[in-house]
């Protein structure tokens, strides 16, 4: 064990503000003391990981970059990798929250610098294993709590296509690395939005696949409802194809449980245009959002959508009253698993057959705790502040929250059965100024919320949702239209979005 459970100065400290009597304090010591944590001491002297071990060589650089115009990489890697596979000869960058065995892993925040996992994430080994150049990970929000770019302890990552905004988040450095072309594909991760926000914002395509399809085994988690980590790219094939490479049952994360071990997927070669007959429902509630949405946004989408009608589909309002109710349900959810779970017990949560990366969780909770949390990012402080608030309260919000998701899937249950895809703005605004360095705490709260108004309910229904590039006038800032499949409809997501690049190329 790294430390001992037993110590009997700590014990009384604990108890201290218990209504026990001295009495009773020293029975309850006696029977700790007594052998009471022998299956803990037993475990950890013959714990076994049950992942395998990196078998690929790596070596890492360091910051600064002098070539890291846009602030985005976090750290440089060159690794050995199979010497064939579908994903050959691409370029990779990694966000800075997936374990990299050896390699520097900070999650945006100063208080995990110099830590390194000791074990690849699935999709890590799964990215070698089919050949791909990884050339480092980027720049990650601080905990990734943010949908803006200024969070990360490293600086703010800077939007290539629009020169002082934004990049979104928290994929911050995984979006500006494939919008300037440094890589062919980037992995990002999303918990209420942090692929698609910065996918939007960039100009690039980015899928936050059906949760389970691709194992989050071995990345830095909030929430096991929310968690999803997927693939962002310039080209709709580049993403079928790294998501081809990454999905597909582990067996250590149980948010796969309705795949089947074995299971293999062909979404590269499956593509296909072919959409005539189809139906678009616009989602109103994701349009006219009072004091949140930009009308140009709104319209922008309104008309995108519509050259889906040029190649035979349908598109028709639809109305799903019940998305309001998602959005205050991600929220809590949000808030609640970044305070307990991320930073309470550095991403380990309880009840679930889910294997968990016990090097991250143990740094987490060695170097993050009352007397550094101020460290962090303001955003990040409001999270945990608010969380540890609620979780004050006589009502469980939590489980409040869990229990009425059932209602929102029957109603975006209802929604398919009238419509194969639903569309709506990625984000309702463009991407905002980048704050001053030197930003009070308000400006910086204010600079790092909102852009997910829009998607965080998919993430609790578990829905794939994709975020694709607008066709722009001139002048315009990249503005995103997000299209949502039911749940397991990936392939279908790809089509559509397939189908649209082709139209507007």
């Amino acid at each position: 064990m790294a430390r001992e459970i037993l110590n009997k100065k700590e014990f009384y400290q604990l108890v201290n503000d218990f209504d026990l009597t001295e009495k009773e304090k020293t029975v309850y010591w006696k029977e700790l003391s007594n052998g009471f944590f022998s299956s803990f001491e037993e475990l950890s002297k013959h714990y076994q990981s049950p992942v395998k071990k990196p078998v690929y060589r790596r070596t890492f650089q360091s910051r600064p970059y002098a070539d890291d115009r846009y602030n985005a990489w976090y750290v440089k890697t060159k690794i050995e990798h199979a010497e064939s596979g579908s994903l050959l000869g691409k370029k990779i960058a990694v966000k800075d929250n997936i374990s990299i065995a050896g390699v520097p892993m900070s999650m945006g925040t100063k208080l995990l610098e110099s830590y390194k996992p000791k074990e690849d994430a699935t999709v890590i080994s799964r990215l070698l294993d089919h050949g791909a150049d990884i050339l480092g990970k980027s720049v990650s929000e601080n905990l990734f709590c943010s949908g803006s770019s200024f969070t990360a302890d490293s600086g703010p990552v800077e939007n290539p296509k629009v020169p002082g905004y934004s990049a979104g988040g928290s994929s911050s450095g995984s979006g500006a690395l494939v919008a300037s072309q440094q890589v062919d594909m980037a992995l990002g991760c999303d918990q209420t939005g942090s692929i698609r926000i910065p996918s939007a914002w960039c100009g690039i395509y980015g899928l936050k696949p059906t949760r389970g399809l691709v194992p989050y085994t071995g990345i830095g988690s909030v929430d096991q409802l929310l968690d999803t980590v997927g693939p962002m790219a310039n080209k709709v094939s580049d993403l079928a194809l790294l998501l081809d490479a990454i999905a597909g049952k582990d067996g250590l994360d149980g948010r796969q449980a309705w795949l089947s071990m074995g299971q293999s997927f062909s979404f590269a070669e499956q593509l296909s245009s072919e959409i005539s007959g189809k139906k678009v429902g616009l989602l109103q509630q994701g349009f006219r959002i009072e004091g949140v949405s930009d009308p140009e946004v709104d319209q922008t989408v309104q008309k995108n959508v519509g050259y889906f009608k040029e190649v035979g589909v349908s598109v028709q309002d639809i109305s799903v009253p019940e998305f309001d109710l998602a959005r205050n349900i991600a929220d809590v959810i949000n808030t609640l698993g970044t305070s307990r779970q991320q930073l309470r017990y550095g991403g380990s949560s309880f009840g679930t057959d889910t294997y968990y990366p016990i090097d991250l969780s143990e740094t987490f909770k060695s170097r993050i705790n009352s007397k550094t949390v101020t460290s962090l990012a303001p955003l990040v402080q409001l999270m945990l502040y608010g969380g540890e608030m609620a979780d004050g309260q006589i009502e469980d919000y939590y489980g409040r929250a869990q229990n009425m998701i059932p209602l929102v899937k029957k109603a975006f249950e209802a929604a398919f059965k009238e419509v194969d895809i639903l569309a709506l703005p990625t984000v309702p605004f463009t991407a905002r100024k980048l704050p001053p360095l030197k930003a009070n705490i308000k400006e910086q709260i204010d600079s790092g919320v909102g852009a997910g108004h829009n998607d965080g309910p998919f993430n609790i229904i578990g829905c794939p949702a994709i975020s694709i590039p607008c066709k722009l006038d001139e002048g315009q800032k990249p503005i995103g239209m997000m299209l949502v499949a039911p749940f397991g409809q990936d392939q279908q997501l790809l089509d559509f979005a397939y189908a649209y690049e082709r139209m507007i190329a």
